[in-house]
């Protein structure tokens, strides 16, 4: 699926001709002051607003992901036309980790020790760019190419309920063929990492010495008589079924090793509206490999349904599944006026009971962490400024 409101390489899977990018989140209702940081050593493109008690990071360009290091700071990765690289809030300052000389966009970043992360890139049309790298304050190596195995695989197209005729990627601008857009990653151990493939549908495992495969194939969201739902036909006679893709975003990894997989959902038919209320939480079981997430499957269950636009999920200090929701009528707000109502973080137990609502009301929420001290922070407005004029900011929310 081509659905691409996360990141600035790609259009969008939307019936009526839009492109999808990302997010952001209100912050209060007085007015700030605003400054700006000038150390000229690492602190350009960076500015800072003062809202009561709280700091609120702002930053130019896209930012898709946040992620926590073991010593506090907060990592954040900053695309700005073609320089890519990843800030370290700490202390109330930013400076730049690290730069990465990638061909498309940082998008999903986990930290696994001070100064020693991984990030995710997006990826392409027809799986021609997306990787995974490890990143270092001497600069970034690229350690796994997932746009080659996506090329090469396909898995949602050629593995499992082979579901997806790859003849239905040719919609939006796109071709017919294996696509890919590696989106959040998380770490499974300090050489293993899963990585969300929103285009792909999938959840790819890689490790830091190259190895690749994917671990799970989402499944498409279903129509009211059980069965896939349709967004359009294709081929000579129209008689291929092109199938609502699922796009799973996110992804975060138990300590007993279940794994959690959170879905955005892409465009509907034009008759079925918004993909309002279609996003799932997936649970897939503790060594469970080469699992089909779908209604039937023994490996992976759905846990919590009825979601919008599942844009990140966190497993919080308190053993709590956080999500985070885009907006309540979906990542299409962006595109049509009036229309958003915002976005939330609700808290659920591992097995999809809903514990409370952490947030609501929030402007496009893209990204969440939890620091090594409980704290909850917030990416707001990963890539909407198109939309709201609005560049990403990072915030502590408690």
């Amino acid at each position: 699926m081509k659905t691409q409101f996360f990141t600035g390489n790609k259009k969008s899977q939307s019936s009526i001709g839009m492109l999808i990018i990302l997010l952001m989140l209100a912050v209060s209702c007085e007015e700030p002051s605003e400054f700006i940081q000038s150390d000229d050593n690492n602190m350009s493109n960076k500015s800072f607003k003062q809202t009561n008690d709280q700091m609120l990071y702002e930053f130019e360009g896209s930012v898709f992901d946040i992620a926590s290091t073991p010593d506090g700071g907060i990592l954040v990765g900053v695309n700005n036309g073609a320089s890519k690289r990843v800030d370290l809030i700490k202390n109330g300052s930013v400076q730049t980790m690290t730069t990465l000389d990638a061909a498309t966009d940082i998008q999903g970043i986990a930290s696994i020790g001070s100064g020693n992360i991984y990030v995710s890139t997006g990826g392409s049309d027809l799986a021609q760019n997306g990787e995974l790298y490890k990143v270092t304050p001497s600069g970034g190596t690229m350690v796994a190419d997932l746009a080659a195995f996506e090329y090469e695989n396909d898995p949602d197209a050629n593995y499992g309920t082979q579901w997806k005729d790859q003849l239905c990627e040719a919609i939006d601008g796109y071709s017919a063929g294996p696509q890919n857009n590696p989106y959040k990653v998380a770490a499974v151990s300090g050489n293993e990492f899963l990585i969300a493939d929103a285009a792909g549908n999938t959840v790819l495992s890689a490790k830091s010495t190259g190895e690749i495969d994917w671990k799970a194939i989402l499944t498409p969201p279903l129509d009211e008589n059980g069965d896939y739902l349709i967004r359009w036909q294709t081929g000579a006679e129209g008689d291929i079924p092109c199938y609502v893709q699922p796009v799973p975003t996110s992804v975060a990894v138990a300590n007993d090793g279940s794994v959690f997989v959170g879905e955005l959902t892409g465009a509907l038919a034009d008759t079925d509206g918004l993909p309002i209320g279609r996003s799932r939480i997936w649970k897939i079981q503790p060594g469970a490999n080469h699992v089909v997430c779908s209604e039937d499957s023994e490996d992976c269950e759905t846990i919590i349904s009825g979601l919008t636009s599942i844009i990140d999920i966190e497993i919080g200090p308190d053993n709590l599944l956080y999500v985070v929701e885009f907006d309540q009528t979906s990542w299409l707000s962006l595109y049509i006026p009036n229309l958003t109502v915002g976005g939330s973080i609700k808290a659920y137990d591992l097995d999809g009971n809903l514990d409370r609502v952490v947030a609501s009301g929030l402007e496009y929420p893209s990204a969440i962490t939890f620091d090594n001290k409980g704290h909850l922070w917030l990416l707001e407005n990963n890539s909407t400024s198109f939309a709201t004029g609005n560049n990403p900011t990072v915030r502590k929310i408690y």
